[in-house]
């Protein structure tokens, strides 16, 4: 089966053999580790400033609501009490400032774990300069920040926009009907873009961006078809209630491990495209096994 110029079984085979040859699995270990670690800081500066656009009993339930996907609700339960002792602690503006610097600590290293996988992954040594892998870790980290911001305040006060926009406009119920059916993909979308640059800027390698998209979309139809996979399991095979805190937190390094499994594989499946495995008709330059093997890496000047 040929599909956009690329024999997919080629591709397919050739991506799967080096998800095991480039330890993909063990990389997925670390980054989720790093994940872990950057959600509660990272909750310690979101909680204190999206109260501004929704109260905080809005805010709890809206971080319930997303573990929900991932959480059997008895084990969200146990993790309940620890968000609101969060959300709602007294000294909120000075946890906003410690938890900015951890949460810029802890997602720098996630995303420098990524951008070594993807290194890894496109068969290229890391030649830009240490300040410069720190400024695209923080900015990429960054530009998610900032996607999940925007889906969080579109999520709890998106509504209340929309029925803004709909009197201003004069057209009543009709924007928050459109708005219903819009919001969703528009998260898809959201998602999409942060894979996107995930795949575009963290690996030392100049590639087509039509092609990262592409990527980028079916990562993102993969991530919430394991997700969804994921939630069912869980669902239907719950942890020991017994362990209470404990087991949520397996769970929740589960879905993360996952999480960072799919976005790897999806890094694989770039890289392969990239080197023209499987291409009809594949770019020019050095060849082997069936894979582009010579290309341009970004250099410290690009």
């Amino acid at each position: 089966m040929v599909i956009k110029g690329f024999r997919v079984g080629a591709l397919l085979k050739r991506t799967f053999h080096e998800i095991g040859e480039d330890k993909v699995l063990t990389l997925a270990a670390s980054a989720a580790y790093n994940f872990f670690f950057s959600l509660f800081p990272l909750l310690l500066f979101l909680s204190p400033m999206l109260s501004l656009f929704g109260d905080k009993q809005q805010i709890v339930g809206w971080f319930v609501a997303q573990l929900t996907s991932a959480l059997t609700p008895a084990q969200v339960e146990t993790i309940r009490p620890i968000f609101e002792k969060v959300v709602f602690a007294d000294n909120a503006p000075g946890l906003m400032s410690v938890g900015l610097l951890l949460a810029a600590w802890s997602g720098s290293n996630i995303f420098g774990t990524l951008m070594g996988a993807l290194n890894t992954a496109y068969d290229v040594k890391e030649t830009r300069s240490w300040m410069k892998q720190q400024t695209i870790r923080l900015v990429v980290f960054a530009g998610g920040g900032i996607v999940m911001v925007l889906s969080t305040i579109v999520f709890l006060r998106g509504e209340a926009i929309a029925r803004f926009i709909g009197n201003a406009l004069h057209l009543g119920s009709t924007v928050i009907w459109m708005w219903q059916i819009i919001q969703f993909p528009l998260a898809f979308v959201g998602l999409a873009a942060l894979a996107f640059v995930t795949f575009y800027f963290l690996p030392n390698v100049r590639q087509h961006k039509g092609q990262v998209a592409l990527v980028s979309l079916v990562t993102t139809a993969l991530w919430i078809v394991a997700t969804l996979l994921f939630r069912l399991y869980v669902t239907n095979f719950p942890p020991n209630p017994a362990y209470g805190l404990i087991g949520a937190v397996i769970i929740l390094l589960t879905w993360m491990y996952y999480t960072m499994l799919v976005l790897l594989c999806g890094g694989e499946l770039a890289s392969e495209i990239h080197h023209g495995t499987g291409a009809i008709d594949p770019d020019k330059g050095a060849v082997y096994v069936g894979r582009v093997v010579s290309h341009t890496p970004r250099t410290l000047s690009s």
